[in-house]
């Protein structure tokens, strides 16, 4: 999200008080020669020290009292830092309160916070929008949080873990797109995917239907993934429904991420960043959004193809995916979408990616492996393209292409990744919990 006024909030810098009572920012004396922070979002601030069990924070309760409207939700969760918003309806105060563990020390770091009258969203209510960043964070931790407004606990019992190098440690991924209609399928959804537990979640865009406005979003995304997104942060990408508003205002409004691109007014449309051993890379592929960086790129000017160019190259990792909305190779009754094939496809086989996810088409489908638009040849480096849109919006019929390992129309379903070492397990798993589909990528062999 951005704000006309950004700002940061610092956990606390050095040892936090063992009073189980919240404490607020340490004085000068108690922090020696560091100094606090609270408008710097790059300060280098130490967390509390945590215990080497793992966190049990409680069960997760939300209070009717400050006027709580969008639930807590974690947004650009890294290695050492984190970021937490939600709403309320009610004109107070707003802070976070961090542990690490259930009974304390508690850190007090107050809100950013930002009004949204009615004229700008259209919605039934004016709401505050709050943001608190955590920085000082320690890599692969899990911290305890409550939400508070003024002195009213409003939100408790929650809990977040941040990301890790560790190449050893495994990494659960929900992926889906196509999920925003708000119907009993999204519902049915997403109560299959609530059995299990991920580290990340990438929506794969069209999450408010049908025109990603304000409204829709609380009503489709926010109220319906409520008891999901203040445990597991959400990586989204801009699908074509959210773009239909203000070329997708409310979506910048609502989300909060990384701001990597190489143009002011292009911030949040794309990014990447690190978990565990794998890159992920995020762009935008609505039409116009496309276009507009194929008259930047043969001007040569910068633009996202020369920034994704640049990310991939620039990392290391020995895993790398790209996802976002329209996919190259889909077998629905749409056509495969041919600019996305001819400005992208080159730079994410060029930058060694190795897993493509995407949306917009309403079923799911896995290929198999791609190379200059033809299956790979045995033996040889190939990406897998997967279609996952069949979270909530009505299917639609695809029958399977030259390039299909697996195609289905039938389910309303999401995908399921782990990364563990050099190999990749993927499913597709319905509405009724069903495995439809299973692979394996030997990334050893890297092909």
């Amino acid at each position: 999200m951005r704000y006309a006024i950004i700002g940061a909030a610092t956990v606390c810098l050095l040892a936090c008080s063992s009073s189980d009572e919240t404490s607020g920012p340490p004085t000068a004396d108690e922090a020696g020669d560091a100094a606090a922070t609270g408008g710097d979002s790059s300060s280098d601030a130490a967390g509390p020290a945590l215990p080497a069990e793992p966190v049990v924070c409680g069960v997760p309760e939300f209070s009717g009292a400050g006027g709580l409207r969008r639930y807590p939700y974690l947004q650009s969760v890294h290695q050492e830092s984190a970021r937490i918003a939600w709403t309320t309806t009610t004109d107070g105060d707003g802070a976070i309160e961090l542990a690490p563990g259930p009974d304390g020390p508690w850190t007090n770091v107050a809100s950013q916070r930002e009004l949204f009258h009615t004229e700008r969203t259209r919605e039934a209510v004016d709401y505050w929008a709050h943001e608190v960043r955590l920085t000082g964070l320690e890599e692969g931790r899990s911290y305890c949080y409550r939400v508070l407004e003024g002195a009213t606990v409003i939100a408790t019992g929650l809990k977040f873990t941040t990301a890790w190098n560790d190449p050893t440690r495994p990494l659960r991924v929900l992926a889906f797109g196509d999920s925003g209609k708000g119907n009993e399928a999204q519902m049915a959804v997403r109560d299959a995917f609530m059995k299990q537990e991920f580290d990340l979640f990438l929506h794969l865009g069209d999450m408010a239907y049908e025109d990603g406005t304000f409204e829709e979003f609380h009503d489709h995304v926010f109220s319906i993934y409520k008891d999901f997104l203040h445990k597991t942060p959400t990586w989204p990408t801009m699908g074509n429904h959210e773009f239909r508003t203000s070329a997708g205002q409310p979506y910048l409004d609502v989300y909060y991420l990384p701001e990597q691109a190489v143009r002011e007014e292009e911030q949040e449309r794309y990014y990447s960043f690190d978990y565990g051993d794998v890159h992920f890379a995020c762009v935008d592929s609505n039409e116009a959004s496309i276009i507009v960086s194929e008259l930047y790129s043969l001007s040569g000017e910068p633009n996202m193809f020369q920034w994704l160019r640049e990310d991939l190259a620039a990392s290391d990792k020995p895993w790398k995916v790209a996802f976002f909305h329209h996919p190259p190779f889909s077998s629905s009754e749409r056509d495969p979408n041919q600019l996305v094939r001819d400005n992208l496809l080159p730079i994410l086989e060029e930058g060694g990616v190795d897993l493509v996810l995407t949306g917009h088409d309403h079923h799911t489908e896995r290929t198999v492996p791609m190379w200059q638009e033809q299956p790979s040849a045995e033996g040889q480096r190939g990406i897998h393209y997967i279609v996952a849109g069949a979270a909530g919006a009505g299917l639609r019929t695809a029958t399977g292409d030259f390039w299909t390992a697996f195609v289905d129309d039938q389910n309303h379903s999401f995908v399921t990744l782990t990364f563990e070492g050099c190999t990749l397990t993927g499913q597709a798993v319905t509405r009724d919990s069903e495995v439809t589909d299973s692979w394996v990528i030997d990334g050893c062999n890297d092909n």
